[in-house]
Order: structure tokens, then sequence, then C-alpha cells
């Protein structure tokens, strides 16, 4: 788009032409000012300046450096006699003035031409020449022959006075003065303005140069009126001007005191003298004598309270940087845009008043002010007419909305009569619009019965309390005739209008059918077995709890049913075949069951049967072998038959417990009773079948704070090389100390640790101690050798073994060849694939790896092979018998023999006598360990007893103890 274009399309911009219109207008202002502005700007002066300028600048209510005005008033003619004095009274006045010591006299009477008393001429010359400090004034007179003269005192009068200065004073476009012009003259601006010349005079006035306004340069014009150095003194209210009666002053009624240094003004003040101007300050719209005109104009000179009007032209940066703004900003109808235009209507006069304040001058801003208001008012009403159009789109939106949503909406108006319905209501009140407006919810044919009293209700609360009514939860509209049933969700809403009262209420209908059906599908699939459709644990708890409620429905019975060796179905057959067994079951145990007995899926292959209102125990178990007979009969998978089995446990509610979870766990324990007889068989709880299951648990607990308050213990058990007899490696075993003393072996708590998970974090300990004690050795100056940690089946799930052994290198900085880990056979042949990745990673980090156990599992020779195994351990169990059993002795052989061939070495673990030793010694076995060589013993002992010796000297030699 080229820039003509964007210029165009900028002009087009409705919200940018507002402020194109205002600019129009200030030009318009600035070329031709009308009246009605230039008024609006002095009222604005006369308003600001009354809080920026007015006042005195000192305290007290009365300007002490202000001139006193000599008032010759109606007193003095009443004293001295009428108006015009002889020329000897003003000289009298003169003389007494100089005499009490003013500074400075402005006589604001008009001597133009000598009087017929040459006497008094003469003595009003000899006093004016004695004072020597006195300003007569000239004006501008009309000449005969056009133009403009200067009216002034006689030569010989003038030759005496101090200095001449003109009274000229301007009326502004409101017909009020309040300026003055420094200098003016006829045809040159020669003479001061008499206050200031009378400052001159008393005090020495600063030069012009910097004050007021200038008119241009300041040549001759014959026959004009010439001013110069404009300034504005009058604010619109002042402070009290002091006057003293010229007639007290002749009587010598004034203190010489009170005149002493104090600059005067001379002039007529009586009622009829005709020389009065209308002024800003004048009270009640009343004339002010222009001897205070010229008293004021002093005092605002000599106090810095005068301001200098700029010229026009200097508005007009400011209006253009502010109409740039908002021409870039294209405010539209957002708050933050109303803030902007409202701001934007009130820079001019804050620029007005922070001159005025700061640098006593006063640019006009009524033009610019003007011109942004029209601007401002175009651009409300094409915000109105914007905004009215916007209104429109947005109620046919509503429109739309309301007639395309699923909800159905009904306005009534405040007599409950209908205004409107959708079209989701029309569908559900089985009507049209136009049938039904102006009737109640009695016209709606869909609505009716309980439904309707119900709605009718919240409509009337809704308005009456003129506040938003909810339904909690949901109606039912019944089937009939005009729709099957339907859930409803009702709500009203009240309208309010302009006065605030309710004009009518809103109903909306919340067709909720389809969630209600899915929370209860939700809620059926929260409670029940998404295969069987049993009840799952949650609906069977809460069912006991129900029955041990009714003590008095008879003997209450829990059975706990587990399939017998179901695995092989899943292993065998498929998951999909499993599961059509367990759908089986489940319908043969409902079948088995009375309506009030309750069947629940507990989980896997294990059932919970809820019995109620039974006589006795033997109803209960002959119920039980009901049960087991269902179970056992022929299940055809496959076009193969199978028969099941399945071993039941039972606890008598009352008489075992009266507690929901503890009855289950007491038939779990009692079918465990029945498990360990090879299945198939029913078993009552009894109280001796819970002491094993108190003793795991114990132990579970003790172990949880075994590991938080460190009573876990490492003990290490040296390994030997057969062909040096050297030290080659130690063996950490874990001990465990139980609170009253007792040390437990691993044998004791491993698989307790398994089961209830604690065994990450305890290996982890291991892992950590073993290191760290690694380290201290070094620490220490012995010659450390590699220590193994056994590693558990469960630690070998995931990824956080490899984690945690990075974690202990790194905190013990020992080399990673010091450490050594051991798994079971079976803990390797387990899942090959993720254990072969798991040891890759571990043998990475430059840590050995062996074999536990060695011969007691299912080794794969070719999985083996994939492992980056360093060493494998002949377990105990074959070293045991080796001298006495040819086969052990054979394994063992074969053991070796394998393990070289692999380029593996052999650890034999459990040498307890010499005859063991030589034999695998014979068989070249690399590395042995036992009782016969040393016990699993604190790592302090193995520093006490030398079996680490310094880096220089020679490993301890293999020795044979029976300590």
């Amino acid at each position: 788009m080229s820039t003509g274009q964007r210029l165009l399309n900028a002009l087009g911009d409705r919200y940018r032409l507002p402020w194109l219109f205002a600019l129009l207008v200030i030009a318009a202002l600035y070329v031709k000012t009308p009246m009605s502005v230039a008024r609006l700007d002095l009222l604005l002066h006369d308003l600001l300046s009354v809080e920026l300028l007015a006042g005195p600048p000192s305290g007290g209510s009365v300007d002490t450096q202000a001139p006193l005005v000599i008032a010759i008033d109606d007193a003095s003619l009443a004293a001295r006699g009428p108006w015009p004095w002889p020329r000897e009274r003003h000289a009298d006045l003169v003389d007494r003035l100089s005499s009490a010591g003013v500074s400075g006299i402005g006589y604001a009477v008009m001597f133009a031409e000598p009087s017929a008393d040459d006497r008094g001429d003469a003595a009003l010359i000899d006093a004016v020449r004695r004072a020597g400090n006195v300003v007569l004034p000239v004006a501008p007179v009309a000449s005969a022959g056009g133009g403009v003269g200067t009216l002034q005192p006689w030569p010989a009068l003038a030759d005496a006075a101090a200095r001449l200065a003109h009274v000229d004073v301007e009326v502004d476009a409101d017909a009020l003065s309040r300026r003055v012009f420094l200098e003016a003259g006829a045809g040159s601006p020669q003479w001061p303005a008499l206050a200031w010349a009378l400052i001159d005079v008393s005090r020495k006035s600063r030069p012009l140069s910097g004050i007021g306004g200038r008119r241009g340069a300041a040549e001759p014009a014959a026959g004009s009126w010439v001013r110069d150095h404009e300034v504005i003194v009058l604010p619109g209210g002042g402070w009290p001007v002091a006057h003293l009666s010229a007639n007290d002053v002749l009587a010598g009624a004034v203190s010489p005191n009170l005149l002493r240094g104090r600059s005067v003004l001379v002039g007529v003040t009586y009622t009829g003298s005709g020389n009065a101007l209308a002024t800003p300050a004048s009270a009640l719209a009343a004339p002010m004598p222009a001897v205070d005109f010229h008293a004021r104009a002093y005092s605002a000179l000599r106090n810095d309270r005068y301001s200098t009007q700029l010229a026009p032209v200097w508005s007009l940066p400011a209006a253009l940087c502010v109409l740039a703004a908002l021409w870039l900003r294209r405010p539209h109808a957002r708050l933050r845009d109303m803030v902007l235009v409202a701001g934007a209507l009130t820079v001019p006069l804050l620029i007005s008043v922070v001159l005025l304040a700061l640098a006593r001058l006063w640019l006009a801003p009524a033009a610019v002010m003007i011109g942004l208001s029209a601007g401002a008012l175009m651009w409300v009403s094409i915000r109105t007419v914007d905004l009215a159009q916007r209104l429109k789109q947005a109620n046919a939106r509503a429109h739309a909305t309301l007639y395309a949503i699923s909800d159905a909406v009904l306005q009534f108006d405040s007599a409950l009569r209908l205004r409107y319905l959708n079209r989701k209501a029309e569908e559900l009140c089985a009507c049209r619009l136009a049938e039904v407006r102006d009737r109640g919810l009695e016209g709606l044919p869909a609505i009716e019965g309980a439904l309707r009293e119900l709605l009718q209700d919240l409509l009337c609360r809704c308005r009456d309390e003129a506040r938003a009514q909810m339904m909690p939860g949901h109606v039912l509209m019944p089937a009939g005739r005009f729709g099957p049933a339907r859930a409803l969700r009702p709500s009203a809403s009240p309208l309010f209008g302009m006065t605030g009262r309710v004009d009518g209420v809103v109903l909306v209908l919340n067709d909720v059918s389809d969630t209600v059906a899915a929370a209860d599908k939700l809620a059926h699939q929260a409670t029940h077995d998404a295969l069987t459709g049993l009840p799952n644990r949650v609906l069977l708890r809460d069912r006991l709890r129900q029955a041990l409620a009714q003590r008095d429905a008879g003997m209450v019975a829990v059975l706990f049913v587990d399939l017998d060796r179901f695995k092989r179905i899943n292993d065998s057959l498929g998951h999909q075949q499993g599961d059509k067994v367990l759908t089986t079951l489940a319908s043969r145990l409902r079948t088995v069951c009375r309506v009030g007995d309750t069947v629940a899926r507990w989980g896997g292959d294990e059932f919970m049967i809820i019995l109620q209102g039974l006589a006795d125990r033997d109803a209960v178990a002959r119920v039980a072998a009901k049960v087991m007979q269902a179970v056992g009969q022929i299940i055809t998978l496959d076009d193969v038959d199978f028969r099941f089995s399945c071993s039941i446990g039972i606890a008598i509610a009352h008489e075992d417990s009266d507690d929901a979870d503890v009855l289950f766990a007491m038939a779990d324990t009692a079918m465990y009773r029945s498990k360990s007889q090879s299945g198939a068989a029913i078993h009552f709880y009894a109280h001796d079948m819970s002491a094993g299951t108190r003793d795991w648990i114990e132990l579970e607990s003790d172990l949880r704070h075994g590991l938080d308050e460190g009573r876990f213990e490492v003990h290490y058990q040296p390994q030997y090389e057969l062909a040096t007899g050297k030290l080659a490696a130690f063996e950490a075993l874990l001990r465990f100390r139980r609170r009253d003393g007792q040390l437990l072996s691993p044998g004791d708590f491993i698989a307790v640790a398994e089961e209830s998970g604690l065994i990450e974090g305890i290996g982890e300990w291991v892992l950590l101690q073993v290191t760290q004690q690694i380290a201290d050795w070094s620490k220490q100056g012995l010659a450390v050798v590699p220590v193994a940690v056994n590693v558990s089946a469960r630690q070998c799930l995931g990824r956080s073994l490899v984690r945690r052994v990075e974690n202990a290198l790194r905190q013990s900085r020992i080399a990673p060849s010091l450490l050594r880990l051991e798994l079971t056979e079976s803990t390797a042949m387990g899942d090959v694939d993720h254990v072969a990745t798991l040891l890759a990673d571990i043998r990475a980090l430059g840590v050995h790896l062996s074999v536990d156990d060695f011969g007691t599992g299912y080794s794969s020779l070719s999985y083996l092979k994939r492992f980056p195994i360093d060493e494998l351990k002949v377990d105990r169990s074959f070293v045991r018998d080796l001298v006495g059993d040819a086969d052990d002795a054979a394994i063992v052989r074969a053991t070796i023999a394998l393990a070289h061939g692999l380029g593996m070495r052999v650890v034999a673990e459990g040498v307890e006598n010499v005859e063991q030793l030589n034999m695998l010694a014979a068989q070249q076995c690399d590395l042995v360990q036992g009782y016969l060589f040393s016990q699993p013993v604190p790592a302090d002992t193995v520093v006490s007893e030398g079996l680490l010796g310094a880096p220089e000297e020679q490993g301890r030699t293999l020795r044979l103890i029976r300590s």
C-alpha cells in the first residue's frame, strides 16, 4: 500500500476524524478570534490568578510595601471646599507628604495648564521642586487635526517634577481593565507607567528589557499612541489598598511614622468624580477609582504579582502534540480511552496553570480547549453511534445464541407472564411462543403437576427476593405424550429495570438427562467391577458395615474365596481366556448365593461373599461347600475342559470382630491357612492364625523405624585368592539390630523388606555406607580392596539403581573398580532384556558385577553370555557337600570350567574346612570365603585385626581361623 493510500485511509478513519475536525476548529479560532473566546480566556485568567497571583507576599491583611492612597474623597471636599481645589492646597498637601518623609509621590491629578492664580501655581511648582520625588501624569488625548496627542502638565510644573508618567489603561474585550503598558507615548513609547515611574522614583526599578510583552520594534509613529511592555497587573481578586483622607493629611491628623518611607498616590475618589474604571477586582461590579487601579498596579509590579500574556501562537505546539497523540492512539470506547480523551481536554489549561504559577506567563487556552472539546464531542457522537451498532449486533448475537443453545430459556415479566421462549424451550414445552405469550406456566402443555408447582415457586422466590435461585440437584420431568422422561436442573435469575426494581425473571431449564445417566453409570463403575459386574471393594465394605449394624438379622459371615493355580490359565491360554473364567465363576457364585447376600470381586482371582441371616457356623460351612462345588464344575476353554478348585477362609461377624476391615483381614488369614494345605480347603478364622501375621507386621514396623534410627549395620567377610593367599576383596553383609538387641541376618528380614518396599531405601543406605567406608579406609592409608554389595531383585526394577550407584560414587569419590554389585541368578534371569541393559549401564560406570548363588536357578548360557559379568559365585549349598557328594563336586567342577571359559573368575562361598579348600584349589577356583577364614566382622574389626595393610606392604596372607 502506497503512502498516499495509507494517508487517505487514515483520514477516512472515523476515530481519527474528530481530531482532524478539532485541528480545523483551532485554526479557525486563531484566524479570527471571536469576542466570546477572548472573554473566556480573560475569565480563566481572573479565576486562576486569584489562586496563583493574588494576595500579599508577606503575612497580614495589608501589604506594608504597597503605596498609600491619599484620597481626595467626599470628606475632604466637605472639609476643604469643592473640587477643583486651589493650587496652593495641592502645594500644601505635597509639602506635608514630603515633610513626613515619603519615598515618592504619584500625583494622579492632571495640571495641564496654569491657573488664574499665579501665586498658587508658583507655590505648587516650588512644593514639587522641594519634594524632588513627585511623579506627575500625562495622558493620551485626541488631536484636533486627527491622531493622538499628549495631555501633560504645563512646562514649568513639568520641569519641577521628578518624572512624568502616563496613566493610560487598556480596556479588554470584556470591558474590564486589568493591564497596563510600562511604556507608552505619542509617536513612541517615551513615558513610563505611573506605577512604574513611582517605583523608579521611590526605589529604583529594574530595567524593562525582561518585563512585559513587547509589541514590535519601538519606532516613531506620528499621530498615534504607541504602547510597549504590556503586563497584566490586576488579578481577579486582590488585597486591600490602604486609604488616607487628604483632609486628614492637611489637618496634620496622620502620624508621620505612618507615611515615612512609603510611596503614596494622590488621587480623586469622591463620588461622581468620573474617573473610575471597571475591573475584575471591583466589588459588586462597582467601578474602581483610577488611583486605586494605579496603586494595585504598583503593588503587583513591586511584588512580582503581575503576569505577561504570550502570543496565541505559543499554544499551537501543545495543541498539535495533543492532537497527534490522539490521532496515533485512535481512542475507542474503552475506559482507558475515555480517560485519555478527558485528560487531553485538560492539557491546555494545565499548561496555562503551570506557566502562570512558575513563570508568571499567561497562555490563553480557550481556543485550544474549545477545539479539543469540539473534537471530543464529535468523538463521543461517533462512539455513541458505534456502541449503538455494537449493541444491536450483540442483541442479534444474543438472540441467535439463545436460539441455538441446548438449554431451555423462558422469560417472564414481573407478573410471571411469558414473554420469550427459545427454540429448546419450545421443544421441551411442546408449544410455540405465539401460542402461549402472556400466559403463565399453566399455559405450557408439557409442564404440569408437581413440576409446574416447583417451577412456579422458584419463579416467585426469585421475583420476591430479587436474587438468583437455583434448585439443588435436578428434578424429573416424567415421561408422557410429549416425550420421554428428562432430568432438568432449573435456575431463575431476576431482570432489573432502570429503577432497580425487578422487571421480570429468566427461567433456565438445563437438560441434564445425559449427565445424570453418565453419573449413574460412573457411580456404578465406581462401586462395581468392570469385568464381572460384581460389587467392588468400596461397595462390599459399605454392605458389610450395613450388615454389621443389623445385629438382630442373624449370623453374618465373610467368605474369602481364592482360586487355586489360576495363574496357569493366564500364562498358558492368555488373559482373554482368564477373564472368561472369572466371568463364568462370578455368575456361578451369584447363582449359589441368595438375593440378600453380596458377592464381590476382591481383586485378581479373589472373591468376597457376605452371608447374612444364617443360623450357625454349620449353615455357613454348607454355603461354603456349595461355593467350592460351583467353582469345581467343568469350564471349557478352547475345546479343553478345565476344573478349578478354590481356597476359602471364613470370618464370623461379632464373634471374630465388629470391624469390617478386620473381618476382611481375618478371612484373608483363614484363606491363606487353606492355601498352605495345598488349597481346595475351607477354614474358619482362629486367633492363633494371626500370630505369624503379627510378627511380620511388627518386623516391618521395626525395619521402617530402624532405617531412621540407624539400627542397620554392615559387616565385612574377606575373600582370598587361592593362588597367592592374598586378600582379594570383601563381601558386605547387612545386619539389623532389633530394639531388644537381637542381631538379625538378611535371611530373617530381607523378605519382609522386599514385600514392604523398604528394600530400596535400605539398599541405597548400604551403597552409601560401603562406599564411604572404603573412602575412610583409603584416608587412613590402608591398602583398600574391592567390596561386593548384594542387590535385591526389587532394586533391579526400573533405572533407579544406576542413579543410586552414581550418587554413591560421587559422594565418596572412590574409584568405581573398588565397588562390586552381586545379584542372584534368579534376578538376572527374570527380565533378561531389562537386566542386560541395566548391567551394561552399571558396568559402564566402572563397577564390577557378580552373579551370586550360581547353580540354584535356571540360567541360560546364551543369556549369561549377554551379561557383562566379571565373576560367578558358587552357592554354599554345593560347597557344603563338596567332599562327600560326587554330584556337588561335578557341579562345582563344571561351574569353574564354564566361568573360566567365559573369562570370569569363580568365588566359592561357605568354605568351612580344609578338605573343601583343598578340593577347590585342585579345581583351580579363584577366590574363597567362609567361616574357615573369617566370620563377617564390623568395619573397626577389619582394621583392628589387620585385615587391611598399608599400600607398600604385602597383602595379608590367607589364614585359617575358627572364631
